[in-house]
Protein backbone atom coordinates (compact mmCIF):
# COMPACT_ATOMS: atom_id res chain seq x y z
CA UNK A 1 0.00 0.00 0.00
CA UNK A 2 1.50 3.19 -0.90
CA UNK A 3 1.89 5.51 -4.01
CA UNK A 4 0.44 4.87 -6.57
CA UNK A 5 2.06 2.66 -9.80
CA UNK A 6 0.53 2.30 -13.40
CA UNK A 7 -0.14 -1.57 -14.09
CA UNK A 8 0.64 -2.41 -17.71
CA UNK A 9 1.77 -6.18 -18.96
CA UNK A 10 -0.12 -7.35 -21.88
CA UNK A 11 1.13 -11.17 -21.14
CA UNK A 12 -0.91 -10.97 -17.96
CA UNK A 13 -4.07 -9.97 -19.79
CA UNK A 14 -3.87 -13.50 -22.07
CA UNK A 15 -2.90 -15.08 -19.32
CA UNK A 16 -6.35 -13.87 -17.78
CA UNK A 17 -8.62 -14.53 -20.58
CA UNK A 18 -6.59 -18.34 -20.27
CA UNK A 19 -7.89 -18.80 -16.79
CA UNK A 20 -11.29 -17.63 -17.84
CA UNK A 21 -11.30 -20.47 -20.38
CA UNK A 22 -9.99 -23.34 -18.42
CA UNK A 23 -12.08 -22.64 -14.99
CA UNK A 24 -15.22 -21.92 -16.76
CA UNK A 25 -17.80 -24.30 -15.54
CA UNK A 26 -15.15 -25.21 -12.77
CA UNK A 27 -17.20 -23.84 -9.42
CA UNK A 28 -15.24 -23.46 -6.21
CA UNK A 29 -13.47 -26.90 -6.99
CA UNK A 30 -9.92 -26.85 -5.11
CA UNK A 31 -6.27 -27.94 -6.23
CA UNK A 32 -5.09 -31.16 -4.43
CA UNK A 33 -4.71 -31.26 -1.04
CA UNK A 34 -1.48 -29.55 0.22
CA UNK A 35 1.56 -33.28 0.95
CA UNK A 36 2.34 -32.52 4.28
CA UNK A 37 1.64 -29.41 7.00
CA UNK A 38 4.41 -26.92 6.99
CA UNK A 39 5.62 -26.64 11.05
CA UNK A 40 5.55 -23.48 12.42
CA UNK A 41 7.39 -22.34 15.54
CA UNK A 42 6.41 -19.94 18.42
CA UNK A 43 9.62 -17.83 17.66
CA UNK A 44 9.52 -17.78 13.30
CA UNK A 45 7.59 -15.45 11.12
CA UNK A 46 7.97 -17.03 7.82
CA UNK A 47 8.12 -14.57 5.36
CA UNK A 48 6.94 -16.49 1.45
CA UNK A 49 8.03 -14.65 -1.39
CA UNK A 50 6.01 -14.97 -4.24
CA UNK A 51 6.01 -13.69 -8.26
CA UNK A 52 2.99 -12.78 -9.97
CA UNK A 53 4.01 -12.94 -13.03
CA UNK A 54 2.67 -17.26 -13.58
CA UNK A 55 2.42 -20.45 -15.73
CA UNK A 56 -1.17 -20.10 -17.63
CA UNK A 57 -1.89 -23.64 -15.50
CA UNK A 58 -0.77 -22.63 -12.03
CA UNK A 59 -2.71 -19.03 -12.40
CA UNK A 60 -6.01 -21.73 -13.39
CA UNK A 61 -5.37 -23.70 -10.39
CA UNK A 62 -4.84 -21.38 -8.16
CA UNK A 63 -8.09 -19.12 -9.88
CA UNK A 64 -10.20 -22.63 -8.97
CA UNK A 65 -9.53 -22.36 -4.87
CA UNK A 66 -11.19 -18.91 -5.00
CA UNK A 67 -14.55 -17.97 -2.80
CA UNK A 68 -16.78 -16.48 -5.04
CA UNK A 69 -16.78 -13.29 -3.26
CA UNK A 70 -13.08 -13.23 -4.26
CA UNK A 71 -13.47 -13.60 -7.90
CA UNK A 72 -16.27 -11.11 -7.70
CA UNK A 73 -14.13 -8.58 -6.40
CA UNK A 74 -11.78 -9.75 -8.70
CA UNK A 75 -13.86 -8.40 -11.79
CA UNK A 76 -14.51 -5.34 -10.17
CA UNK A 77 -10.81 -4.29 -11.06
CA UNK A 78 -10.77 -2.17 -14.36
CA UNK A 79 -7.52 -3.37 -15.58
CA UNK A 80 -7.13 -7.41 -16.34
CA UNK A 81 -3.51 -7.24 -15.47
CA UNK A 82 -4.48 -6.34 -12.36
CA UNK A 83 -7.17 -8.78 -11.87
CA UNK A 84 -4.35 -11.29 -13.20
CA UNK A 85 -2.50 -10.23 -9.75
CA UNK A 86 -4.74 -10.01 -7.44
CA UNK A 87 -5.95 -14.07 -8.25
CA UNK A 88 -2.27 -14.68 -8.16
CA UNK A 89 -1.96 -13.54 -4.64
CA UNK A 90 -4.86 -14.59 -3.20
CA UNK A 91 -4.63 -18.22 -4.66
CA UNK A 92 -1.11 -17.99 -3.48
CA UNK A 93 -2.08 -16.94 -0.02
CA UNK A 94 -4.85 -19.98 0.15
CA UNK A 95 -2.37 -22.67 -1.17
CA UNK A 96 -0.11 -21.31 1.67
CA UNK A 97 -2.40 -21.01 4.58
CA UNK A 98 -3.44 -24.61 3.50
CA UNK A 99 -0.58 -26.16 4.15
CA UNK A 100 -0.17 -24.66 8.28
CA UNK A 101 -3.53 -25.46 8.86
CA UNK A 102 -4.07 -28.64 6.61
CA UNK A 103 -6.63 -27.61 5.04
CA UNK A 104 -7.89 -27.68 1.36
CA UNK A 105 -7.18 -24.00 -0.25
CA UNK A 106 -10.60 -23.75 -1.41
CA UNK A 107 -12.50 -24.50 2.03
CA UNK A 108 -10.71 -21.90 3.84
CA UNK A 109 -12.72 -19.02 5.41
CA UNK A 110 -11.79 -15.74 6.02
CA UNK A 111 -12.95 -12.85 8.27
CA UNK A 112 -11.93 -9.33 8.65
CA UNK A 113 -11.41 -6.98 11.73
CA UNK A 114 -13.00 -3.63 12.45
CA UNK A 115 -10.52 -1.63 10.26
CA UNK A 116 -10.16 -4.65 7.96
CA UNK A 117 -7.42 -6.78 8.66
CA UNK A 118 -7.79 -10.23 7.15
CA UNK A 119 -7.16 -13.38 9.55
CA UNK A 120 -8.48 -17.16 8.99
CA UNK A 121 -12.06 -18.41 10.21
CA UNK A 122 -13.58 -21.63 11.72
CA UNK A 123 -10.66 -23.29 12.51
CA UNK A 124 -9.81 -25.46 15.96
CA UNK A 125 -7.35 -26.15 17.71
CA UNK A 126 -3.27 -24.95 16.99
CA UNK A 127 -4.84 -23.35 13.59
CA UNK A 128 -6.27 -21.16 15.68
CA UNK A 129 -3.30 -19.73 16.35
CA UNK A 130 -1.60 -18.91 13.14
CA UNK A 131 -2.07 -15.19 11.72
CA UNK A 132 -0.83 -14.00 8.54
CA UNK A 133 -0.17 -10.97 6.19
CA UNK A 134 -0.29 -10.33 2.85
CA UNK A 135 1.33 -7.48 0.69
CA UNK A 136 2.13 -7.28 -2.90
CA UNK A 137 3.47 -4.73 -5.43
CA UNK A 138 3.95 -4.80 -9.18
CA UNK A 139 4.71 -8.39 -10.14
CA UNK A 140 5.86 -9.42 -6.45
CA UNK A 141 4.10 -10.35 -3.26
CA UNK A 142 5.04 -11.17 0.36
CA UNK A 143 3.10 -13.93 2.67
CA UNK A 144 4.03 -13.60 6.29
CA UNK A 145 3.14 -16.53 8.76
CA UNK A 146 3.02 -16.38 12.44
CA UNK A 147 1.59 -18.31 15.24
CA UNK A 148 0.17 -16.71 18.20
CA UNK A 149 1.56 -13.03 17.28
CA UNK A 150 -0.25 -10.56 15.36
CA UNK A 151 1.81 -9.96 12.33
CA UNK A 152 2.05 -7.48 9.32
CA UNK A 153 4.04 -7.29 6.12
CA UNK A 154 4.97 -4.46 3.27
CA UNK A 155 6.41 -4.13 -0.07
CA UNK A 156 7.03 -1.39 -2.21
CA UNK A 157 8.76 -1.65 -5.89
CA UNK A 158 11.22 1.20 -5.62
CA UNK A 159 10.64 3.49 -8.30
CA UNK A 160 12.40 7.05 -9.04
CA UNK A 161 9.61 9.14 -10.59
CA UNK A 162 8.26 9.32 -7.12
CA UNK A 163 8.31 12.79 -5.06
CA UNK A 164 9.47 11.07 -1.94
CA UNK A 165 10.71 14.39 -0.44
CA UNK A 166 6.88 16.03 -0.82
CA UNK A 167 5.45 12.65 0.59
CA UNK A 168 7.51 12.48 3.39
CA UNK A 169 6.75 16.29 4.90
CA UNK A 170 3.15 15.49 4.31
CA UNK A 171 2.95 11.73 5.93
CA UNK A 172 6.20 11.10 7.79
CA UNK A 173 7.09 12.35 11.06
CA UNK A 174 9.48 15.81 11.64
CA UNK A 175 12.37 13.49 12.65
CA UNK A 176 11.89 11.35 9.38
CA UNK A 177 11.81 14.44 6.80
CA UNK A 178 14.95 15.96 8.38
CA UNK A 179 16.15 12.16 7.94
CA UNK A 180 15.62 12.36 4.54
CA UNK A 181 16.36 16.05 3.25
CA UNK A 182 19.88 15.28 4.12
CA UNK A 183 20.88 12.57 1.88
CA UNK A 184 21.78 12.60 -1.41
CA UNK A 185 18.55 11.70 -4.13
CA UNK A 186 19.11 8.41 -4.50
CA UNK A 187 19.74 7.06 -0.97
CA UNK A 188 16.68 9.32 0.48
CA UNK A 189 14.50 7.60 -2.28
CA UNK A 190 15.47 4.18 -1.15
CA UNK A 191 15.50 5.41 2.30
CA UNK A 192 12.02 6.76 1.82
CA UNK A 193 10.45 3.24 0.42
CA UNK A 194 12.42 2.00 3.75
CA UNK A 195 10.19 3.63 5.98
CA UNK A 196 7.51 3.82 4.17
CA UNK A 197 7.29 -0.43 4.07
CA UNK A 198 7.94 -0.01 7.95
CA UNK A 199 5.54 1.95 9.13
CA UNK A 200 2.67 -0.08 6.73
CA UNK A 201 4.00 -3.25 8.19
CA UNK A 202 3.63 -1.74 11.87
CA UNK A 203 -0.04 -0.36 10.96
CA UNK A 204 -0.93 -3.80 9.33
CA UNK A 205 0.51 -5.76 12.12
CA UNK A 206 -1.70 -3.10 15.05
CA UNK A 207 -4.42 -4.13 12.77
CA UNK A 208 -5.48 -0.19 12.80
CA UNK A 209 -5.28 0.76 9.37
CA UNK A 210 -4.66 4.04 8.66
CA UNK A 211 -6.54 5.32 11.82
CA UNK A 212 -3.13 6.06 13.27
CA UNK A 213 -1.82 8.55 10.89
CA UNK A 214 1.65 7.56 9.34
CA UNK A 215 2.88 10.82 10.96
CA UNK A 216 1.84 10.44 14.33
CA UNK A 217 5.05 7.59 15.22
CA UNK A 218 8.56 7.44 13.68
CA UNK A 219 10.36 4.69 13.06
CA UNK A 220 13.74 4.68 14.24
CA UNK A 221 15.92 2.34 12.41
CA UNK A 222 19.06 0.28 14.96
CA UNK A 223 22.10 1.13 13.70
CA UNK A 224 24.26 -1.69 12.19
CA UNK A 225 21.06 -4.00 12.29
CA UNK A 226 18.09 -4.78 9.95
CA UNK A 227 15.66 -3.65 12.22
CA UNK A 228 13.52 -1.20 13.21
CA UNK A 229 11.86 0.37 16.78
CA UNK A 230 8.36 2.79 16.91
CA UNK A 231 7.88 5.25 18.87
CA UNK A 232 4.48 6.81 19.30
CA UNK A 233 4.56 10.69 19.11
CA UNK A 234 4.06 12.22 22.51
CA UNK A 235 5.70 9.18 24.03
CA UNK A 236 8.97 9.23 25.38
CA UNK A 237 9.43 5.64 25.44
CA UNK A 238 9.40 3.03 22.22
CA UNK A 239 6.58 0.80 21.24
CA UNK A 240 7.96 -2.20 23.52
CA UNK A 241 5.53 -4.91 22.22
CA UNK A 242 6.49 -4.63 18.71
CA UNK A 243 10.03 -4.95 16.50
CA UNK A 244 10.13 -4.17 12.57
CA UNK A 245 12.50 -5.88 10.52
CA UNK A 246 14.02 -4.59 7.69
CA UNK A 247 13.30 -7.16 4.49
CA UNK A 248 16.84 -7.86 2.35
CA UNK A 249 14.58 -7.88 -1.24
CA UNK A 250 17.36 -6.89 -4.05
CA UNK A 251 18.00 -3.73 -5.55
CA UNK A 252 14.36 -3.48 -6.56
CA UNK A 253 11.90 -4.26 -3.77
CA UNK A 254 11.62 -2.33 -0.52
CA UNK A 255 9.96 -4.67 2.47
CA UNK A 256 9.43 -4.98 6.31
CA UNK A 257 7.97 -7.22 8.21
CA UNK A 258 6.32 -6.51 12.07
CA UNK A 259 5.25 -8.39 14.99
CA UNK A 260 4.17 -8.80 18.12
CA UNK A 261 6.90 -8.91 20.82
CA UNK A 262 10.23 -9.08 20.29
CA UNK A 263 11.12 -12.68 20.62
CA UNK A 264 11.30 -13.97 16.64
CA UNK A 265 13.34 -14.19 13.49
CA UNK A 266 12.42 -14.16 9.71
CA UNK A 267 12.57 -17.80 8.24
CA UNK A 268 12.58 -16.51 3.95
CA UNK A 269 10.69 -19.03 2.19
CA UNK A 270 9.67 -19.00 -1.80
CA UNK A 271 6.79 -19.86 -3.93
CA UNK A 272 6.28 -21.51 -6.49
CA UNK A 273 9.25 -23.18 -5.94
CA UNK A 274 9.93 -23.71 -2.18
CA UNK A 275 13.74 -23.62 -1.75
CA UNK A 276 16.68 -23.91 1.27
CA UNK A 277 15.21 -20.51 3.69
CA UNK A 278 17.88 -17.59 4.79
CA UNK A 279 17.81 -17.11 7.99
CA UNK A 280 17.74 -13.16 9.28
CA UNK A 281 18.70 -12.63 12.76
Amino acid sequence: MGPAESLTNGRESELLRMVSRRTAGCGNCPPSLPDEPLHLNAFDVHVWRTSLVLADSLLSQLSASLSPEERARAERFAFEDARVRFIAAHGMLRTIMSRYVNERPGTLMFTSGRHGKPSLAGLRGAAEKVRFNLAHSHDSALIAVARNREVGIDLERIRGNVESLKLAERFFSPSEFELLRHLPSDQANRLFFTLWTSKEAYLKARGTGLSLGLDRFEVRLVPEEPMARVRLLGESREHENCLVRILSLGPDYAGAVAAEGEDWRVSYRQWPEPGADRRQG
